[in-house]
Order: structure tokens, then sequence, then C-alpha cells
């Protein structure tokens, strides 16, 4: 296990650098100069460009604005151009709301969805079966923008009992979980109802195809409990696709949590990004391109860690 821990961590290394220098190439390219945002029009007319483009490193080649800002991010040194404080500062902010409402919502994906799918797969093709797959269906129909706006409109315009945008009550301080709740409630809805259904769908499909196995005819003849038999045998064989898509997933919340968090005026890391791409902020979007490639490295290895925990026939070379 340590071995291949280790030499997964190795791997990582070579993947996580050309995923940063490709996303800092790109962002680079695209057109639009980060000086431009970070002054009024007549402030600029009024400052030497050509010496603040030096000072920014803006006339270095891009390999080596690459390679600078590398060196600067590893020494906590890089600062955001628009927000003038260190990158890692501006995420350690930001982070705490979107990890909050974007677990809660795998969470609670996980409570509704298990026991659907239960319910599903033990009574396969029948009429409650069929409503649970249609609903499940519908819920990948549904845009999570639409969804957010019409919250909105029910919870915050007609019935005025969750508020529509921001963290926490105008002057409160702190991270206090009590004050924000109120605001994290449709967030976290809207990622809920976006997961849900694949959690649904695919632990329905894996379950049928686990309870169909010859274990399963074997622990039920042996007399145990039907509960005991799909719960303990059953479910937990079948969870690993759903770990799967977990892992995958869980990144894909985060970059999702954009959208959200747009909507919902939520301060977190989803709008630090829309933000900094649209102002050119080089080292704001390196750091966050840098972040997301960890998640994603990262969360691929703890997803091969749990399936040797959920199945023991599984080994880890």
């Amino acid at each position: 296990m340590r071995n291949y821990i280790i030499r997964r961590v190795l791997q990582m290394i070579p993947v996580f650098f050309g995923i940063t220098f490709i996303s800092f190439l790109i962002i680079r390219l695209a057109p639009g100069d980060p000086i431009a945002t970070m002054y009024p029009p007549e402030v600029l007319d009024r400052i030497n460009q050509d010496v603040l483009r030096e000072q920014l490193g803006l006339n270095d080649p891009i390999p080596v604005q690459y390679v600078k800002m590398m060196a600067q991010f590893f020494n906590g040194e890089l600062i955001s151009f628009q927000e003038r404080l260190p990158t890692f500062t501006l995420i350690a902010e930001r982070l705490p709301i979107t990890l909050l409402f974007t677990l809660l919502a795998i969470v609670f994906a996980l409570v509704i969805g298990l026991p659907i799918a239960l319910i599903s797969a033990i009574r396969p093709y029948s009429k409650l079966d069929n409503v649970l797959m249609v609903g499940a269906l519908a819920g990948l129909s549904v845009p999570q923008y639409w969804l957010a706006l019409v919250l909105i409109l029910v919870f915050s315009e007609q019935l005025r009992i969750l508020p529509a945008s921001g963290v926490r009550p105008v002057g409160a301080g702190g991270d206090s979980v009590s004050a924000m709740l109120p605001y994290l409630i449709m967030p976290t809805a809207v990622l809920t109802l976006g997961l849900l259904p694949s959690v649904i769908r695919y632990t329905r499909s894996s379950l049928m195809d686990v309870l169909s196995q010859d274990y399963i005819r074997t622990a039920r003849s042996k007399g145990l409990q039907e509960r005991t038999v799909i719960v303990l045998h059953g479910l937990r064989n079948a969870l690993i696709p759903v770990v799967s898509i977990i892992g995958a997933i869980f990144p894909v919340l985060l970059g999702g949590a954009v959208l959200v968090e747009s909507i919902f005026g939520l301060p977190g890391i989803g709008r630090l990004a829309v933000r900094a791409a649209q102002n050119r902020d080089f080292p704001m979007v390196l750091t966050l391109n840098m972040f997301a490639a960890v998640m994603v490295l990262v969360s691929n290895l703890v997803t091969d860690l749990i399936y040797t925990r959920l199945d023991p026939r599984i080994r880890l070379e």
C-alpha cells in the first residue's frame, strides 16, 4: 500500500505541472490586457504602462512567466494582480464556503439517494421503480441555473423565508454555521438535486447486478435475514461504482459551484475564479488551476484506496 501511494504521488508530479502549464498558456494567450482591468481609463492615461508591465513580468516570454509564477507560488509570494494580496490568502478566505455546501450536497445526495436506489433495486421494473427512475431522469434534465432561479423566486420572493444571496446577515462577522445555514440551504439544494439522479441510477444498476450474483444466493440459503443480505452483502459491493462517481464528481462540483455561487452571491472560490478569468489575473488563475489539479489527482488516489476497503479482493499493486 505504501509503495503504491508513493508511486502514485510521483506520477502526479509531471501531470500536475503539465495541467498547470497548459492552463496558464491558454489564459495567457487569450485576448485581453490585465493592466486595462487594474485601473480606470482615466488613471491608465497618467501611468507608465510599460514600466508597470515590466514590474508585473508581462514582458517576459510565456515560459519564463510561468516559471517565475510557480517559484513565487511555492514560496508563498504569488500576488494577485487585482486584489494585491497573496493568492493563498484569497483562496483560504473563500474555500471554506465552497467546501461547506459542496460536502453538504454530497452527504445529502448519498443519504437520500442510497435508500431510493435500494428500494428501486429490490423491486425492479415495478410501478414504484418506474416512478423513481422517471424522477431521476427528470432530475438529470433540469438545468441548475433554472432550478436556482426557481428556488429564489419561490422561497425568497414569494414566501420570503430564505435569503436570496449572501452568506451571512449584514453586519454579522465570523464563520458561525448557524448564521450561515439559511443562506446555504438553496445552494446546497441545487447541488444536491444535480448529483442525486446520478447516485440513484448508478447505485440501482450496480445493486441489481450484485443481487444476481451467486454469493448473494448463498447468503440467502444460509438463512440470513433479507435485510442483512441486501445491506451488508449487496449494498457494500454495489457502492464501488458510487465511490467512482463521487470521486470523479467532487472536483467537478467545486467547478460547478461557479454557477451556484454567482447566482446566490456566495463569496466562494467559484466567483473568485470567474473574476480572475475576466480580469486576466494570471497569478490567481494559475493558483486556482493548481488547486483544481490537486483536487482531481488526490480525489482519484483516495477513490482507489477506498476501493480496497469496500472490496477486499481488490489489491493495489
